[in-house]
């Protein structure tokens, strides 16, 4: 029963959107406050109906992807095995969007201690727009389990004057619930039955419960679902982890526990407009956050320059802000103290002597912040998509860095030429042609494929590595300094860009593929067209961040071929 529930759920909140607030809070005020993790899912119902009503609805089932998800066998066995539960219990799949699970549910979990899974607590609490329809499945059920023997009874109980019931199994165990005010709270705990009746006597003074607060302070609280996580009620378990870590390992915990401690509240959640957005919420007490943290995950965001260089048609891009030097810091005290080279360390080992170890800390000044690297569809004739990456060269010795740079990767280029030649009959060459003020190096030969013309250089301030001469030809180096705020973009890919390249370019992929040695021909070019046909209800997927003083939310914004909501 529980679990063709769950699936009815699940299938009903993937066609979720935002919602009105109120019946949420009734539901959130019989809520444990203290539990790890609680699970909001509201107004399912009108989430349910504003999808079914969207542009995308009428034309997803048109699709390869449609046809093949809601024509399968998988959807088919779904709904026929929830057929004939809804009939026993009198109600139909409508009557349980409608009706029972269409307002809000709140789901309340708690692990026990270690070493004592009985300890574990939960509650599941459900605001009905019908409560008489509920108590009525409720009471079929009981019926139903009390005949097949599976419940020996269903006895009323009293606490603090309120009635609730106990349902008393056979195997010996019993779980509970009751309704207070049109909310129904279930429960294998007695304790926290008798806890919700308390919770909803409380003074009514209190204006804004905690679990309503904390979601408007994560600014998830019109999210269709979020799970909320309670820091404090992990800190034990987190703490023991420290505890029992070995030596490789607890350097870093140390230092996530440090984090964590500043952590006032986190969120997982899902909401919908017009697309879809999943995202992670957290929030801080600055004033805890250990000094090297606290620039990574509060205050705004600002966006790499290098977004202004990357074109739309772009197959996949990702920038952002970050100089080598404050990331190799950062890496170094989450690991100080386990024994280990540190991130500087590594790295002062493995360029020091390509790029001189008295030039290196130069170098890395130099590098940043801006960055990014992109992924077009190639030159025509060309199966192989082009790959670009920039980063700015800056800096008060950013001429001498510049030079340093150009000359280990020649170096580089000059071993992978090396290497090249050794293993095959044809060899390659470095040349190197005028591009205005910059000089490009590419490696040329019969040997590689159309399109692929490893090449780097050093232009309008930045440094360009790419698969194409003419990439960074064409590249025109961002100008001006981008403005701090807002939701900043960390990376996008184009499903509509993607598919329309593997639909045109499948063939000539696979075949290069299979060369290269990744498969039989005939079978890589069906995967590449299933693949595309996987991305046709997407058009975009971007990852986003947005902070202020005390928190950070990164967010997966995914806008579908056609649009969710009228």
């Amino acid at each position: 029963m529980l679990t063709r529930l769950a699936l009815t759920l699940a299938f009903a909140l993937a066609l979720s959107a935002p919602a009105s607030a109120a019946p949420r809070d009734e539901a959130l005020r019989l809520a444990p406050s203290d539990f790890a993790l609680v699970v909001v899912v509201q107004n399912l119902r009108d989430h349910t109906k504003t999808v079914s009503e969207s542009p995308f609805a009428g034309w997803f089932p048109t699709t390869a992807l449609g046809k093949q998800l809601l024509g399968g066998d998988a959807f088919k066995r779904l709904t026929d095995g929830a057929t004939p539960i809804f009939g026993a219990l009198g109600v139909t799949s409508s009557d349980l969007l409608q009706d029972i699970i269409g307002d809000a549910v709140v789901f309340a979990y708690s692990p026990g201690a270690a070493g004592d899974p009985k300890g574990e607590r939960s509650v599941i609490i459900v605001r009905p727009r019908k409560p008489d329809t509920l108590a009525s499945v409720i009471e079929k059920l009981n019926k139903a389990q009390t005949d097949s023997k599976e419940l020996k009874a269903v006895v009323e109980r009293k606490h603090a004057g309120a009635a609730y019931h106990e349902r008393q199994k056979a195997a010996g165990a019993s779980d509970f619930y009751c309704f207070r005010n049109g909310v129904f709270v279930f429960s294998q705990s007695e304790a926290e039955i008798k806890a919700a009746i308390d919770r909803d006597a409380e003074d009514t003074k209190i204006k804004v419960p905690v679990l309503i607060a904390r979601l408007a302070k994560l600014d998830v609280a019109d999210a269709a679902a979020v799970v909320l996580v309670n820091p404090r009620a992990l800190d034990a378990e987190l703490a023991a982890k420290v505890k029992a870590a070995n030596a490789g390992e607890k350097a870093f915990l140390t230092k996530f526990a440090e984090v964590w401690a500043a952590t006032e509240a986190a969120a997982v959640y899902f909401a919908l407009d017009t697309g879809a957005e999943l995202g992670v919420s957290l929030q801080f007490n600055a004033d805890k956050l250990p000094a090297g943290a606290k620039g990574w995950l509060t205050g705004a965001r600002t966006p790499s320059a290098v977004w202004a260089a990357i074109p739309d048609d772009a197959l996949l891009a990702v920038a952002g802000r970050l100089k080598p030097t404050d990331l190799l810091d950062f890496l170094g005290a989450l690991n100080a103290g386990d024994g280990k080279p540190t991130a500087r360390e590594t790295v002062e080992q493995i360029l020091g002597p390509i790029i001189g170890k008295d030039k290196l800390p130069a170098v890395l000044d130099a590098l940043g912040p801006d960055w990014g690297a992109w992924v077009v569809p190639g030159a025509k004739d060309a199966a192989v998509p082009t790959v670009i990456a920039a980063i700015k060269v800056q800096g008060a010795k950013d001429a001498e860095a510049a030079k340093s740079l150009t000359q280990a990767l020649e170096y580089g280029f000059q071993v992978a030429r090396i290497a090249y030649t050794a293993k095959h009959k044809d060899q390659l060459d470095l040349k190197e042609e005028k591009d205005g003020d910059a000089v490009i190096k590419s490696l040329v030969g019969d040997g590689l494929p159309a399109g692929l013309r490893p090449s780097f250089a050093l232009k309008g301030g930045y440094l360009l590595i790419s698969t194409s001469p003419d990439a960074l030809k064409s590249f025109k180096p961002p100008t001006g300094e981008p403005k701090a705020g807002g939701d900043v973009p960390i990376a996008r890919f184009s499903g509509t860009a993607t598919r329309a390249y593997l639909t045109a370019n499948a063939a000539p992929l696979a075949k290069l593929l299979a060369t290269a040695g990744g498969g039989e021909e005939k079978a890589l070019v069906e995967q590449l067209v299933g693949f595309a046909a996987v991305l046709e209800p997407v058009d975009k997927i971007e990852l986003l961040t947005r902070g202020d003083a005390t928190g950070v939310k990164l967010m997966l914004r995914v806008k579908t071929a056609k649009p969710l909501k009228k």
